[in-house]
């Protein structure tokens, strides 16, 4: 290994801080984003194919190390319509593919997205929307039957509650875990019942904004033996350890100084040489 290698894997070494860095930065920025999952580092050294004898350490590469599994803490809040998941499993979730002529959302085509951040609450059409803009899937209620249909965005209006109820007032998770409406009449009744998803391979999930994921080959499809619980009046919060992450950023720091100091000596090195005369 020669001084232009030591170059090259010191750049590397930057390179992989200031990737570390990246990410230190954006769960301190989340550190209070609803439902957020931070995003570690780990490095992977890069070796050259030499004998044993001559191989060195090598360069060094930067890998994104999600913490999808590591709860946040519930926290309680005071809105009827506002959900955390105690465990494992997420929210089935959609954006609008578009609006028709009266501006009421369209789904057609629109494909599910999964997420753990619960602040839903009732738009004017009647749809479930969480803080990042995307609304909440379920199965109704059959009200004749009490079971639960296909799962669908769910909306709440004249054509989908009971008529011989009065107005609905208000919305809450049940402690049979389905979603329940306070009719004018007095009644509550189960609306929905809200599903959770899971995967075998959280870790794999491909995340989209609005701390929302998508399944990957790696992640494995939704699968609906989620065992967590939905907690109402709750709300996860961020999983960012904002202490850890300045230590982590300390560490990131030092260890990026380090490389630039192998840059200045093998600067010194190649400058000691190109100035040699014979």
């Amino acid at each position: 290994m020669g001084a232009f290698d030591a170059l090259a894997t010191a750049v590397s070494g930057l390179q992989a801080q200031s990737f570390a860095l990246q990410n230190i930065s954006g769960n301190v920025a989340n550190a209070q984003t609803t439902g957020f999952k931070a995003i570690n580092t780990n490095f992977q050294d890069l070796l050259d194919a030499d004998p044993p004898a001559l191989q060195s350490p090598g360069g060094v590469q930067a890998l994104s190390a999600p913490t999808n599994t590591i709860q946040g803490s519930i926290q309680t809040a005071s809105q009827g319509t506002f959900m955390a998941i105690d465990g494992d499993g997420y929210f089935a979730v959609e954006q609008p593919s578009g609006t028709d002529s009266s501006g009421q959302p369209l789904f057609a085509n629109a494909s599910p997205a999964y997420t753990r951040r619960g602040d839903f609450q009732m738009d004017g059409n009647g749809f479930l929307v969480n803080g990042a803009g995307y609304y909440l899937m379920g199965s109704p209620i059959d009200q004749s039957t009490g079971t639960a249909g296909a799962p669908q965005v769910l909306q709440f209006n004249s054509a989908s509650l009971p008529t011989d109820q009065g107005t609905l007032q208000s919305l809450s998770m049940g402690s049979n875990g389905r979603l329940q409406g306070s009719f004018s009449s007095g009644k509550v009744l189960d609306l929905a019942a809200i599903p959770l998803s899971a995967f075998n391979g959280d870790d794999f999930l491909q995340r989209g904004d609005g701390e929302t994921f998508t399944p990957t080959q790696m992640s494995g499809t939704a699968q609906a033996n989620a065992s967590g619980k939905i907690v109402g009046n709750a709300l996860e919060a961020s999983n960012t350890d904002v202490a850890g992450q300045f230590t982590t950023m300390i560490m990131t720091q030092q260890a990026y100084t380090a490389n630039t100091k192998v840059v200045t000596t093998t600067d010194q090195m190649l400058q000691t040489v190109t100035n040699m005369t014979v």
